[in-house]
C-alpha cells in the first residue's frame, strides 16, 4: 500500500512523508527536529524538520486491515489505525478530520483521560472521545469537538462570524470567540452572545429547525428566532434552546 502525507511546518515550509505506515518514511525541506504520528499510531522522530502544525493530506490506495465503516449524518467514513478516511475523488482513500459524533469501537491505549466538568474526555493526538453505550448495548467511543481554548491570539481568515448587539463572534474549532482588548493588547476569548442579544442577519451556515410548529434557527449551540421591530422590519434574537435542552442535534452540520 502506498501512503503519503503532506505536512506543513510552523514556518510554513512544506514537506512530504512517504510510505507512512511502514519503514522508511522520509521528510524533505525541513531543518530542525520533527516528531509526528503515523496513521498506524507509530511515532516517528526525525532529527531534522520543524514542528508540524497541520496535516494537510494523507492518501492511501486501500484501507488498512480491520477498517470500520461509520455513518455520520448520512456521510460514510472509515476508521482504521486511529484515523478517519473517506473515498478520495481520484480513487483510493484520503485521511480526513475526525467527524464529531462518529462512534468507534476502540481508541488507542495511549489516549489520555481528562475531566471536563462531569464528563470524562479521552484525548489521542488532537482527537477527543467520550465513552458511552450504544442502542445495542455495546461500549463505544464517540468523537467530540475539541474543548475550547479560553483565549486565542488570532482568528483564521476563513472563520465564519456574526454580529450580535454590536459584538462580533468568530467561529473557530467548533467554538465562538469574541474580541477583547487589555493593556493595549488584543485577543479573543471564548464566549457566546447573551439571551436577548439581537442581530440583523443570521450567521452563514445557520440551520433551520422546527419545534411545536414554530421555526427557529441554530448555529452551533446558539439559537435564534425571527422577530419584528415596531416598523415591521425583521431581525433575529438569541433565545434559549426551543426544546428546553442545552443543545439540539444539527441537521446537515
Amino acid at each position: 500500500m502506498t501512503t503519503y502525507m503532506r505536512l506543513l511546518s510552523s514556518r510554513g515550509s512544506p514537506g512530504f512523508w512517504d510510505n507512512v505506515p511502514r519503514g522508511g518514511p522520509k521528510v524533505h525541506d525541513f531543518s530542525q527536529h520533527l516528531q509526528v504520528y503515523a496513521p498506524s499510531g507509530d511515532r516517528v522522530t526525525f532529527p531534522i524538520g520543524l514542528e508540524i502544525t497541520k496535516t494537510l493530506r494523507c492518501e492511501a490506495d486501500e484501507l488498512p486491515d480491520g477498517a470500520e465503516t461509520i455513518q455520520v449524518e448520512g456521510t460514510t467514513y472509515y476508521y482504521a489505525d486511529w484515523s478517519f478516511y473517506q473515498v478520495a475523488p481520484g480513487g483510493g482513500y484520503v485521511v480526513v478530520e475526525p467527524p464529531a459524533g462518529a462512534e468507534v469501537s476502540a481508541i488507542p491505549e495511549e489516549a489520555v483521560a481528562h475531566e471536563e466538568g462531569e464528563v470524562a474526555l479521552y484525548q489521542f493526538d488532537e482527537i477527543y472521545f467520550t465513552k458511552d453505550t450504544n442502542d445495542a448495548g455495546q461500549e463505544i467511543y464517540r468523537v467530540e469537538p475539541q474543548p475550547p481554548e479560553e483565549e486565542i491570539d488570532a482568528i483564521p481568515a476563513d472563520a465564519p462570524s456574526f454580529v450580535a448587539d454590536g459584538e462580533t463572534y468568530h467561529y473557530v474549532n467548533y467554538n465562538l470567540y469574541v474580541e477583547y482588548e487589555e493593556n493595549g493588547q488584543t485577543g479573543f476569548v471564548n464566549g457566546e452572545p447573551e439571551i436577548g442579544a439581537q442581530l440583523d442577519e443570521l450567521p452563514v451556515g445557520a440551520t433551520t429547525i422546527e419545534e411545536d410548529g414554530l421555526t427557529f434557527y441554530q448555529f452551533d449551540t446558539v439559537f435564534f428566532e425571527e422577530v419584528e421591530d415596531e416598523n415591521g422590519q425583521p431581525f433575529y434574537e438569541v433565545i434559549e434552546s426551543p426544546d428546553g435542552s442545552e443543545t439540539v442535534e444539527l441537521e446537515g452540520a
